[in-house]
């Protein structure tokens, strides 16, 4: 008998469709070898575990992807010439309507996924042939055993692997579950060879870490087990046989040429990675590390404190106002009617232009309404207040999104945003673009533009030529104008309590 121990990224990457090296019909091709009763999948129960805690992550992950691509398409524009606009406006269109089109349609049926994905994977965990292992005490204490002697895949500093743990014992103490037979072949097969191989070097990544090779050699298990780290290539190469009686084999091979495929691109990618680490260059493993070294830099935290500095004084300024309209109030309610209108009197006949409303035939509840419309109208308005302490909005972090938004009071809305996509490449550059809106129309704007350097090597190994790494930052006036738009509010709002104050002269209160 061949059994497969699947890593957990094997079985997401049959349900998601994240790496190319798997097609759609991995799942169903794997059903197939395991009907044909010649190979079955041992399975810890961490692993189908740790497959439903993620499965729900990396579907929605899907619809996040999409949604960034939607929002990269909006923040494109173009030269405003007429014709080019056009030309811009008819090629753009139909990139925007489908991807559109593709965010409504998963947020419909986002939960539909879920559960369908949820479903495809209770199906193969229950399927025949899949042989379910839930660890005992002597597992979990070897476990424990294995963190404190920082044996693999604790010898990886600062990482904490309990499930890969979990799956090395149960690996290594197999035979208290199986009975294994003299000629029985069990395979490993993962992605994860930082934390199960030898090495992080071509060389040495294709060999199963020392740590579990002198387990595997003391429980007798060294001469039935085998590492792999490609899926499809060690059912091609390793279970030939199986696969063309199970009618697999063919789709297998055309699967396997894209997984060689992406074999080649990694290898090509790990070395470049190893030239820019030997040249002392940043990892363009991912838009993360950038993003992170962006947001610790120094003038990162100035425009954060910056905002956050100003929204906080906004805030505070536009809540002192609110609370002295509505203590105006409390005080007007509680002014004699006969004071009111004699107040009123007088203060109609000094200004002509611009007075409270008022006739002998006026309530009393006429005549404090007609002031409150006449402070509204003229002096304070308390909804344009409140609509704008309601929808001040700000994050203290940085990130490739809305950094700020809050309503002036013209009821136009001012955000500040961070408009961008770093694809960490090499000798190339990237820009993340600061800007402060008003509505639709762009006020300021600033860069940050991210170079990535490179290192070229001759055939000696020796740097011939490169560029050393970089992120500059160039927002300086988008600091200096969203000081400007937030103050003139604050001015604008200082002036409402001043008006308020005149009108509290004006009816003796």
């Amino acid at each position: 008998m061949k059994y497969l121990l699947l890593d957990t990224n094997i079985y997401i990457d049959m349900i998601v469709s994240r790496s190319s090296s798997h097609t759609a019909d991995s799942y169903e091709l794997l059903k197939m070898l395991l009907d044909h009763d010649k190979v079955k999948i041992i399975l810890p129960a961490i692993i189908e575990a740790e497959i439903k805690r993620h499965i729900a992550s990396e579907i929605k992950n899907v619809g996040k992807l999409v949604q960034k691509a939607r929002m990269s398409i909006d923040n494109i524009y173009w030269i405003n010439h007429v014709e080019e606009l056009a030309k811009y406006n008819e090629k753009i269109k139909p990139f925007n309507q489908t991807l559109g089109n593709m965010v409504d349609e998963f947020r419909k049926n986002e939960e539909q996924y879920i559960s369908d994905a949820d479903q495809k994977i209770t199906e193969l965990m229950e399927y025949k042939n899949v042989i379910r292992i839930e660890e005992n005490n002597d597992i979990l204490l070897n476990v424990q055993k294995r963190k404190l002697y920082k044996l693999c895949p604790f010898h990886v500093e600062d990482k904490e692997s309990w499930a890969d743990a979990l799956i090395i014992e149960t690996l290594i103490n197999i035979r208290d579950f199986i009975n294994i037979n003299d000629e029985d072949q069990i395979y490993l097969v993962t992605r994860n060879h930082k934390d199960f191989s030898k090495g992080n070097s071509i060389t040495e990544k294709d060999l199963i870490h020392p740590h579990i090779e002198d387990q595997l050699m003391k429980n007798e298990l060294i001469q039935h087990f085998y590492y792999r780290l490609l899926y499809t290539k060690t059912l091609i190469e390793d279970f030939a046989e199986e696969s063309k009686e199970a009618n697999i084999y063919q789709s297998l091979m055309e699967e396997a040429e894209e997984e060689r495929i992406a074999m080649i691109d990694d290898l090509r990618q790990e070395l470049r990675e190893m030239e820019r680490e030997a040249s002392g260059l940043t990892s363009l493993s991912s838009e993360e590390t950038y993003i992170d070294e962006i947001s610790d830099s120094d003038q990162v935290q100035e425009l954060i404190s910056t905002y956050d500095s100003l929204l906080s004084s906004l805030n505070i300024e536009i809540e002192n106002v609110i609370v002295e309209y509505y203590q105006f109030v409390d005080d007007m309610k509680a002014k004699s009617l006969a004071d009111l209108i004699a107040r009123i009197k007088t203060y109609n006949v000094q200004s002509p232009f611009l007075q409270v409303s008022y006739e002998n035939n006026f309530t009393e509840e006429d005549v404090r309404e007609s002031i409150l419309a006449f402070v509204n109208d003229h002096l304070c308005s308390i909804e344009t207040l409140e609509s704008s302490f309601d929808s001040i909005d700000y994050i203290d972090y940085f990130e490739l999104n809305e950094l700020l938004s809050f309503t002036d009071l013209d009821y136009k809305t001012v955000t500040l945003s961070a408009v961008g996509h770093l694809d960490p490449r090499d000798a190339d550059k990237d820009s993340i673009w600061i800007e402060l809106h008003k509505n639709d129309d762009r006020i300021s704007y600033g860069e940050i533009e991210v170079n990535y350097g490179y290192m070229n090597f001759d055939e000696d190994g020796g740097a011939s030529d490169g560029s050393a790494d970089s992120i500059d930052y160039h927002f300086k006036k988008v600091i200096k104008d969203l000081n400007i738009v937030v103050n003139e509010n604050i001015k604008s709002i200082n002036e409402m309590s001043s008006d308020l104050m005149k009108m509290r002269v004006i009816l003796s209160i």
